[in-house]
């Protein structure tokens, strides 16, 4: 990037054994691990391509954890009581450390790098929260907070709308950027049918080793991690 302040993404994650839990009665819990691992790719990817230098997944278990490392990213192990206590922590620590800070959930199968170029646009170098709208249940999809700009996460079904409200009472200028990269995240069947009609063949494409009769890799020793104070 070069603007500065940099920013910096968070995607906060559940051990994989945890994850996508109401696809439970359609997908085996292999599936639903590696689809989830598949996604969680796709957003590193995409952070990857629009030239981002660095970025934060918090918790997760030891895939989550390599992949990310695989991304030259940095994995923490979780240090919140919930999501949004997760998030907020997150946001207050990126910003002493000089960076802005953009919350990107871990289940975006579509998006790209144009999608974080218009996000990062929306926020006027950085003079604008910038909000994305998930485009199912009222959620947030993402959200950018500028240094020096006080905003706490309040993630779940309808946040939009509370994150526009707190803006509000704030006066704090709000972007919004729409796009279906950020817009369409999976957490149930449906979303999955759904978006295999969009982009054919998409849990292959998410998950190239499904089909194929492969072992799963055994989980690395317990070591040390690098955890930010």
């Amino acid at each position: 990037m070069t603007d500065e302040p940099s920013v910096i993404p968070i995607i906060p994650m559940k051990p994989l054994a945890d994850g996508k839990s109401r696809l439970a009665k359609y997908l085996s819990a292999k599936e639903r691990a590696d689809l989830t691992i598949g996604m969680l790719r796709r957003v590193l990817t995409a952070i990857r391509g629009a030239g981002i230098d660095f970025f934060w997944v918090v918790g997760g278990d030891w895939r989550i954890r390599n992949l990310a490392r695989n991304f030259d990213g940095l994995w923490i192990e979780d240090f919140g009581r919930n999501l949004n206590d997760t998030v907020g922590q997150a946001f207050e620590r990126i910003h002493q450390r000089g960076h802005s800070a953009l919350y990107l959930p871990g289940d975006l199968p579509f998006l790209k790098p144009s999608d974080l170029h218009s996000l990062l646009r929306s926020s006027a170098r950085r003079r604008n929260i910038t909000l994305a709208p998930a485009r199912g249940d009222g959620g947030t999809n993402a959200i950018l907070v500028p240094l020096g700009m006080a905003f706490q996460p309040e993630l779940g079904p309808g946040s939009f709308t509370k994150h526009l409200a707190q803006a509000g009472k704030l006066e704090i200028s709000v972007a919004i950027c729409s796009s279906l990269g950020i817009g369409f995240d999976l957490d149930i069947y449906d979303d999955l049918v759904a978006y295999e009609h969009m982009e054919p063949d998409l849990r292959n494409r998410l998950t190239p080793a499904r089909g194929r009769a492969t072992a799963e890799p055994t989980p690395p020793a317990q070591g040390s991690y690098d955890i930010p104070d």
